[in-house]
C-alpha cells in the first residue's frame, strides 16, 4: 500500500506539472487570471486520479503459466455478500471480531477512496449535486468492468475480484465528499465570481510577466518541435524513406536540416505575432498582456526588433545547431533575471516599450488608474 500510495502522489505531481502551462492558459482564457488555489485543488485532482487507479488496477500479478488457471477471479454479483458475510461471521466469532476483520475494512476503504471523489468534482468543477453522484457511480462502474475484463484485455485474466457490492460502497463514499464540501471552507473562488472578474484589466506583475514567458519557452519549444520533425522527414522520405540507414555524411545533413526547420519554426512563432494586432507575444497574449501604447502610436518596426532580442535571439542560435544551441538556456535565464529588476523586461527595455493588461487596450469600462502601467 505505501508503494501505491507514494506511487500515486508522484504520477499525479507529473501530471500536474506537464499540465501546468495548459491549464494557465486555460485559466487566462476562461477566467481572465490565475489562481493558484484553483491549481492545488486540480494537482489534488490529478493525484486523486492517480490513486484510484493504483489501488483498482495495481500492483499487477507475475502472469507466470499458469497463474490464470489457478488465481482466476469470478465476478461477485450478489448485492448482499457483504451483510450476509458480516452476520456470518459475528455469529462465528462474535460481534467484537467484525472491528479486527478485513471484510469490514475493506467496505470501509471502499468507501474512503471515493469520498475525495465527491469533495473533488464538487469543489472544483461546481457539477450539481445528481451529477457528482451519478459520475461516482459511472466511475465506480467503469472500475469494476476494468476489473472484471483484466484491464480490458490488456492482463490474460481476471486477477482482482469485480464486486457489485463496491458499486454502493464507492458512491456512498462520494456522498459523504458531497456533504463534506458542503460543511468544510471553500478556500477557492467559485467560478461565478471569477468569471464575473474575467474582463477587468489588472496590474502588471512581476508573476505575469514571468507566465507570459514561461508560454513563450513552451511555444517555442513545442514549433522547433514540429519544425525538426517535418525538415527531418521530408528528408528521409528524400533519401528512400524512413526506414534506410544514413551515412555519417547524411547524418550531418540530416541533424542540419532538423536544426534549420526548428529554427524557421520558432521564428515564425516569435515574429508572426509582432506583426498583427496588439504586437504581443503569445505568450503575453495568453496572460492578456501587450506592448503600449497602442500599435497605432507605437512603430511596428520596434515590435519586430521586440520579438526579435529574446524569443527570436533564441530562434537564431538554433541555426548554428550545436554548440549555439547550448547558449539558448542562458539567453533565456538572462531574460527571466531582467524581469526580476523590472517587470518590464529586456526586449522592452531596450526597445523603449512598456506594457500593460491587454484588456484595457480594448477598452476594458475600467479606467486607467485601475491599472499600473509597467515604465520602470
Amino acid at each position: 500500500m505505501k508503494s501505491q500510495v507514494l506511487g500515486s502522489i508522484l504520477v499525479g505531481l507529473a501530471v500536474s506539472a506537464v499540465l501546468f502551462l495548459p491549464l494557465v492558459v486555460w485559466q487566462y482564457r476562461r477566467y481572465g487570471r490565475f489562481d493558484g488555489l484553483r491549481m492545488l485543488w486540480t494537482a489534488a485532482g490529478f493525484v486523486y486520479a492517480s490513486a484510484i487507479a493504483a489501488f483498482t488496477v495495481f500492483p499487477l500479478p507475475d502472469f507466470t503459466p499458469g497463474y490464470c488457471a489457478a488465481h482466476a477471479t469470478t465476478p461477485l454479483l450478489d448485492p448482499l455478500r457483504f451483510p450476509n458475510d458480516l452476520i456470518a461471521h459475528a455469529d462465528q466469532n462474535g460481534v467484537g471480531s467484525l472491528l479486527s476483520d478485513w471484510l469490514v475494512w475493506e467496505f470501509a476503504l471502499n468507501m474512503v477512496l471515493f469520498i475525495p471523489f465527491g469533495l473533488i468534482v464538487r469543489r472544483v468543477l461546481e457539477w450539481p449535486r445528481a451529477l457528482v453522484l451519478a459520475a461516482a457511480f459511472a466511475t465506480s462502474l467503469l472500475i469494476e468492468l476494468t476489473q472484471l475484463t483484466g484491464n480490458w484485455g490488456l492482463a490474460p485474466c481476471s486477477y482482482r475480484f469485480a464486486d457489485v457490492t463496491d458499486l454502493f460502497t464507492n458512491t456512498t463514499g462520494a456522498i459523504i465528499g458531497i456533504g463534506l464540501e458542503k460543511i468544510t471552507p471553500r478556500l477557492l473562488s467559485n467560478k461565478a465570481h471569477l468569471l464575473s472578474q474575467r474582463d477587468r484589466a489588472r496590474p502588471v506583475t512581476r508573476g505575469r510577466r514571468l507566465l507570459g514567458m514561461l508560454l513563450d519557452a513552451w511555444y517555442l519549444t513545442l514549433a522547433a518541435i514540429i519544425g525538426g520533425t517535418i525538415t527531418s522527414t521530408l528528408y528521409a522520405l528524400g533519401h528512400g524513406g524512413t526506414g534506410q540507414e544514413l551515412s555519417p555524411t547524411q547524418l550531418l545533413v540530416l541533424e542540419a536540416w532538423i536544426f534549420h526547420g526548428a529554427a524557421l519554426t520558432a521564428l515564425l512563432t516569435a515574429v508572426v505575432p509582432a506583426l498583427v494586432t496588439d504586437g504581443g507575444s503569445l505568450g503575453q497574449r495568453s496572460v492578456y498582456l501587450a506592448p503600449a501604447p497602442a500599435p497605432k502610436t507605437l512603430a511596428r518596426p520596434r515590435l519586430i526588433v521586440r520579438a526579435l532580442i529574446t524569443q527570436g535571439g533564441a530562434a537564431i542560435l538554433l541555426v548554428g545547431g550545436f554548440p549555439w544551441a547550448l547558449l539558448i538556456p542562458i539567453w533565456g535565464i538572462i531574460a527571466l533575471l531582467s524581469v526580476s529588476i523590472s517587470a518590464r523586461g529586456l526586449s522592452y527595455a531596450v526597445t523603449g516599450c512598456d506594457i500593460r493588461d491587454a484588456r484595457l487596450i480594448a477598452g476594458s469600462r475600467y479606467a486607467v488608474a485601475d491599472v499600473l502601467w509597467v515604465s520602470k
